[in-house]
């Protein structure tokens, strides 16, 4: 069974930002997208979907939850794609699949949908920094808290009368979109905070609004989960989080 990374978390005495803030300007952040399933239930799904990456070049492959995961099954649905599903990373939290990463698609039908997020579709799609693509369990898709972890909706065009498609479906068009079709799109000039900084900054956040009686009518995760949707729409350059890193530990001051 692949087993969870650890995140290391390395800090600045000078800033206190994390030090990935700061050299986010490595290799793999102009890279290819992360795929990330979220709570499969089918082990062959998992199979397929390296078998997929594999076709088109994405290696990258995340899987957060999955229901019982019978790996052995998985590996006889990977067929050519043995080493990439053996390399596929297994997290607890989309939180933590999504830690590194400053560019999250969600991949979505729609269907009974009220987006909350900027919706994009699949052929129209132009990448940010550090991206990730990530596709929700078969059933239900991803939920709203799945979704604050987001930046923008992807979907691809279906008709109405059946709009959406199996995982695999869905992944292999992803797949050759991205992969196949066409060469990724350049890296944006500008380099966004990765996810888990973003979290961390959220807390601090929350810390400095639960101080000053900002919003009582408002739980505290119903706080954090307006502060996910405001900074994951556009993203946080370095400099931007550390203003506002700076802003919320000074109002959370004793």
């Amino acid at each position: 069974m692949p087993q969870r990374k650890a995140v290391r978390k390395p800090f600045s005495s000078r800033t206190g930002l994390p030090a990935f803030a700061r050299a986010v300007n490595a290799p793999q952040a102009a890279g290819r997208p992360a795929v990330v399933l979220v709570r499969p239930r089918n082990p062959n799904h998992i199979g397929a979907a390296a078998r997929l990456l594999a076709n088109f070049g994405l290696g990258d492959l995340r899987v957060v939850a999955p229901h019982p995961p019978v790996w052995e099954e998985a590996l006889r649905a990977a067929v050519g794609a043995e080493s990439l599903l053996k390399k596929a990373r297994l997290y607890g939290t989309l939180a933590e699949a999504l830690a590194d990463r400053s560019s999250v698609y969600a991949t979505s039908c729609l269907k009974g949908r009220r987006p909350g997020l900027p919706v994009v579709p699949l052929p129209g799609l132009r990448l940010g920094p550090r991206p990730a693509l990530v596709f929700g369990p078969e059933k239900t898709g991803l939920s709203a808290e799945d979704l604050e972890h987001c930046s923008a909706l992807v979907f691809i065009p279906t008709q109405a009368a059946c709009p959406s498609m199996n995982l695999a479906a869905a992944l292999a068009v992803v797949c050759y979109e991205l992969g196949g079709r066409r060469k990724p799109a350049a890296a944006a000039k500008e380099e966004l905070v990765p996810g888990e900084l973003r979290e961390r900054l959220i807390e601090a956040a929350e810390r400095a609004m639960s101080k000053v009686g900002y919003k009582k009518d408002f739980t505290s995760q119903q706080r954090k989960s307006w502060m996910r949707r405001l900074l994951g729409r556009r993203g946080l350059t370095p400099e931007e989080a550390g203003f506002l890193f700076g802003f919320a530990r000074l109002a959370a001051r004793p």
